[in-house]
């Protein structure tokens, strides 16, 4: 990773969870269903990525949330669509609103390399770390790290915020 690239991902992460940090003071962690819309970058390829995500019910198995998302990525002379069916473990810290969640699940990519009729579908795994921070009432924002396994793209970091 190029040391420009590396020193503005440590700053978007540092930014990112500061300013949410503030939002947070006095709010509740949300829960039930949910919609997000979602935005960031990926490496290998490298990638500007936009997307969505539910949130399936307060708990799935006691402990996990079914949360399923489809992202796009643009860059490095392809498109990805990656489609994802993350099963995510969400903590919250003792006497905060303040979630940390990790997990994973099956992506389903499909590869769009331009100026060449190649293109592919190919499945990998995920693994998905992250953190939630309740902003509003009913809203929140995440941060997530999605590592791909097997022919999907590599990495991701991905900003949400949570209807």
């Amino acid at each position: 990773m190029n040391t420009v690239l590396r020193n503005s991902l440590l700053f978007v992460i540092l930014l990112g969870l500061s300013g949410s940090d503030t939002l947070a003071q006095d709010s509740q962690a949300p829960s039930g269903l949910g919609f997000g819309v979602r935005g960031g970058f990926g490496l290998e390829p490298d990638q500007f990525v936009v997307g969505g995500q539910f949130t399936l019910g307060t708990k799935a198995f006691s402990l996990a949330r079914v949360v399923p998302s489809v992202d796009i990525g643009f860059g490095d002379n392809v498109t990805t669509f990656a489609f994802n069916a993350d099963l995510l473990f969400r903590f919250i810290l003792e006497g905060t609103s303040f979630g940390l969640y990790g997990g994973g699940g099956p992506t389903v990519a499909y590869w769009d390399i331009s100026n060449s009729s190649a293109s592919s579908w190919e499945i990998g795994l995920s693994l998905t770390a992250g953190a939630q921070v309740p902003l509003f009432r009913k809203n929140a924002t995440n941060i997530e790290g999605r590592f791909g396994i097997g022919d999907i793209p590599d990495f991701r970091l991905l900003f949400a915020f949570i209807f």
